[in-house]
Formats: structure tokens, sequence, C-alpha cells
């Protein structure tokens, strides 16, 4: 709110025209009295009466802008004495218009006023002095408040502007702060990203075949056109002979028979004979007979075999008790039989050679033959060996189809050829043959020694050498620095998309994927920082 400041100003200097024209109509009537006498003593008491009754006014000054200023300026000095100016005029003119009567009474009025009005100027001279100090010394305070105000409002407007300038560099500096993390963000991913990829390689058979020559160690040369490699070994000749007896496995029926057992018990003082076809009689009256003579001592027992004469099922009874009826009364309670175990009923079959017997017989030869030679032959860990049976083999058998016994014999005469064969040797030319097929990009994992399979396909009797082929399977699978992977088609590639890219490699049997960081699911964009290992 402004500073209002109260100043006291004399009343004349603005109401001296308003006095003037007041003072005139008074001259006139005071100019003449009844005595016909002139005087100014009224005229000039009431003139000095008035000057000295003017009240002084309290001006209030409000110290708003710089328009109070032009205010109170000289101008308004100046009012004051256009004001006297202007009074001179009046009375000037009103001498021109009063008559020759008055003209000597106004002219002394006039001087009176002169007078009056020369030391009037001079106090409002000194007033005008004293006011224009007094508004100059104001001025000058207006205008130090407002360098002051200007100062505090350059401080302000500085320190406004220092401010903003503060929250503009604060601004640039987070804005710098988060191009400096996007950009750090940009070089972690492209620098630390990573991709690994952990591959299971199929494993994928192989298999090959060696022809080998196998000789004693004085046919050990080579001849020409023989693409057969040698390998260490021997060759020797074996005779066997067999023989062995088979069942016939014909059977012919012949009729019924009751099969069973019986213990003859003496306890009398005397043994006692029974002839063959001794009858038997049991409790429920089915008759046997015993099938051989025995002799039964005092106080033993014998057992023996029995038989029916009329075969039924009905004769197959559980064990009992059996009366020998063709003793003597007083003797059946102490020599009497008795079974342990129910006979069985049972069809009474003939046996003869059926022709599947005798082929049995010989298809079986060769293999007696060849069982005979191993036993005969000793194991070694380091040879394989081979036998193979030489023709003609001599087989006696003395049987014909349709003879009726139970079993028959055969013999047989033969010479085995026995071949024994380096295992190391042939394994390490496989092992070599098998790495020489293996692609670049491939390696041998496995090679087992057990999967060699040998025939032997020919021998030469003269020669005593031995034609084997040797069959063997291995196991290949991807090198650990096999390039099977174009890392440059991965780049950038999603986890979904790299999932189905190595689907389709043939050799891959399975993969994972390791990304770092872990939660970015995305291949490097450089193909540095993709990795391909390859499990064993």
């Amino acid at each position: 709110m402004p500073r209002v400041k109260k100043t006291e100003i004399n009343k004349d200097v603005s109401t001296n025209k308003k006095k003037e024209k007041k003072a005139k109509p008074k001259a006139k009537t005071s100019s003449k009295n009844k005595a016909g006498k002139k005087t100014i003593t009224s005229k000039s008491k009431i003139t000095k009466e008035k000057t000295s009754k003017a009240k002084p006014i309290i001006v209030d000054v409000i110290d708003d802008d710089l328009e109070n200023e032009t205010f109170f300026s000289d101008e308004s000095l100046e009012t004051n004495d256009s004001n006297l100016d202007q009074a001179k005029d009046f009375f000037l003119n009103l001498e021109e218009n009063e008559t020759a009567e008055t003209a000597e009474e106004n002219s002394e009025i006039i001087d009176v006023y002169e007078e009056e009005n020369s030391e009037k100027e001079r106090e409002l001279n000194q007033d005008t002095d004293k006011q224009k100090q007094f508004f100059s010394d104001l001025v000058a305070e207006i205008r130090e408040k407002k360098e002051v105000e200007k100062n505090v409002d350059k401080r302000s407007k500085t320190s406004s502007k220092n401010k903003k300038s503060i929250r503009l560099y604060r601004s640039l500096a987070w804005k710098f702060l988060i191009l400096v993390g996007f950009l750090a963000v940009l070089v972690f991913y492209f620098s630390f990203s990573k991709l690994t990829i952990l591959i299971t390689p199929e494993v994928e058979a192989m298999n090959d075949t060696l022809f080998l020559k196998i000789a004693n160690q004085s046919d050990s040369e080579t001849r020409p056109g023989d693409a057969r490699t040698q390998v260490e070994g021997s060759v020797n000749e074996l005779g066997v002979e067999i023989d062995k007896t088979y069942q016939a496995s014909g059977e012919e029926y012949i009729g019924e028979e009751i099969i069973g057992t019986v213990k003859i018990v003496n306890n009398y003082s005397r043994s006692q004979a029974l002839v063959a076809s001794t009858r038997l009689l049991s409790s429920d009256n089915k008759l046997f007979r015993i099938k051989d003579s025995v002799n039964v001592p005092a106080g033993g027992e014998v057992e023996v075999e029995i038989y029916a004469d009329k075969v039924s099922r009905e004769m197959a009874i559980p064990p009992t008790r059996f009366i020998i009826p063709g003793l003597w009364v007083g003797l059946q309670d102490s020599i009497y039989a008795e079974s342990e175990q129910a006979f069985t009923y049972t069809q009474k079959m003939q046996k003869y050679v059926k022709a599947s017997d005798i082929q049995l017989a010989k298809s079986e030869a060769y293999d007696l033959i060849l069982a005979n030679a191993k036993e005969r032959t000793p194991s070694i860990d380091e040879q394989e060996v081979l036998y193979k049976t030489l023709e003609p083999i001599d087989m006696t058998l003395e049987v014909e189809v349709g003879d009726k016994i139970d079993e028959f014999s055969i013999k047989v005469k033969a010479t085995v050829v026995v071949i024994a064969i380096s295992k190391t040797e042939v394994e390490n030319l496989a092992n070599t043959k098998l790495k020489v097929r293996v692609p670049d990009d491939k390696e041998l994992s496995e090679f087992n020694p057990n999967s060699l399979m040998y025939v032997l396909e020919g021998y030469d009797e003269d020669n005593d050498v031995a034609k084997v082929k040797a069959t063997f399977s291995g196991f290949m699978i991807l090198r650990s620095d096999a390039n099977v992977i174009d890392k440059e088609s991965l780049v950038n590639l999603k986890q979904g998309q790299i999932q189905t890219y190595l689907k389709d490699y043939p050799s891959i049997n399975n993969f994972e994927l390791e990304f770092y960081p872990s939660f970015i699911e995305r291949a490097p964009h450089l193909i540095d920082r993709i990795e391909v290992k390859i499990k064993k």
C-alpha cells in the first residue's frame, strides 16, 4: 500500500482570485462614507484580516507513482504567479472603466494593494521556496525509494531468473542422466547379453566290414591279387568222434493197464514164497496179480508191481489192504499185501522210431561235433576262435524208421578246422576304419569290440588258409568344436523362433537355451555373444 505523507499548504495561493473578486465591491462601498471622505483603512484591514485568517490546508501525498511528482512540480508554483498577474490585469481594467471620480481612489487602493501584494509575494516566494525545497526533497525521497524498489525488483527478477536457471539446469541434468542411463542399458545389452546353447548331439550308428585272411606262420605271405588283410592267427585240424543215444518218439496204442505197487508183509515165523501172477484181493473184491515171483522172509516185507486181469478205470483204487486168497486161511492174517499209493489207470503204448527221430539225430550231430571241438580247444582271451566242420562226416545209425524200440544210438566221426584270430589286431583295424569313415564335423564316440561278428567264408585245405569276414559297428556324434549351427541366423531371434530353428537339425537330439540376463529371452545382436556348446 502506498505511503501517505501529509503536507501543509497555505490557502491564499489557491484562492487569490476569489479574494480579489470579493474585495472589489467592498472597496467601492468603503470609499464613501457619511463624512464624504476617502478612506482605505477598511479595505486594507479587511485584506489583512483575510490574509491573516488564511488557514493551512493538509494535503495527503500518496507515493503511488511518478505522476505525483508532476503534480508538485514547478507548474504548481507558476500558477501562483499567474494569479498575481491576473489580479493586476483586473485592477488595470477597472481603472479604465471607472469614472474620473473614483480614479484617484482606485489608484491609492492599487498602491496599497500592490504593497500588500509585494509583501504577500515575498511571503509567497518564501513559502514557494520552502514548498520547492519540500517537494524537491519529497521527489528525491520518492526517487530514492523507486531506486530501492527497482533494485529490489532487479534482485527479485535476478533471483527468479536464478531459480528458473536452476530449474532449467536441473531439468537438463535429469535429461542427461536419463540419456546416460539409456545408453548404459544399451551398452550393457550389447556388451553383456549372452546366449549359450547346450546341445546334446544325436548318436548315429555306423556299420562296416573287414575281410581278413588267417594262415599259419609259415604261410603268412600275402599273395598277389589278394585284397584281404592278413592278421595274426593260426589254422589247425582236429578229429572228433561222437556217440549219443536218442529216445524213439513214435507211440502205438496196444491196450490198457493198471499200474501200481504193493508191499507184501510176512508176520509169520517162516518165510513165504509167492510165484508170479499170485492173486491179491481187495476189500471191495477187486482182483489184482503180482508181476514177479518173490520170497518174503519171516517178519519181513517185499515190494512188487501188480497188474489187473480186467482193466478198467474203476480198478484205479486208492491205498488199501489186500488178502492173498492162495494161502491157507490161517496164514492170511499173518501174510498179506497193502498199497501205499493209489493205482493208476493208463493206456498201454508201444514205442517205435520215427523219421524225425533220425533227422534230429543227424542235425544235432554237427552241433555235437563243434561242442566237442570247443571242449577240447583251450580258451585264450586274446584270440577269437572259429570252427568249421569238414565234409564228409562219417555217421553210423543202426536203426531204421519204424523199428519198435524205445531208444537208439548214433555214432559220428568228423574233422574240424580250428581258426584262431588275434582279437586285438582286428579291433584296431575296425576302430581305424570307423574313424576314417567319420565326417569332419563328427567324431567316433564309441566302438564296442563285442559288436565284432566273425563268419568263416572259406578254407583252403591245401594251404591251410582261412578266409574270414568280420562285421562291426560303432557310434559317432558331433564334435565339440563343430560349427553345426549358423549363429548368424540366430541373431535377434526370440526363444520360440530359436527352438523351431534348432529342431530342424537331424544331428541334434536335444538342446537347452541359457539367456543372460535371464529376463531377456532374445538372442543378442552380436554373433560373438552367441555360444554353442556340445555335450559329450
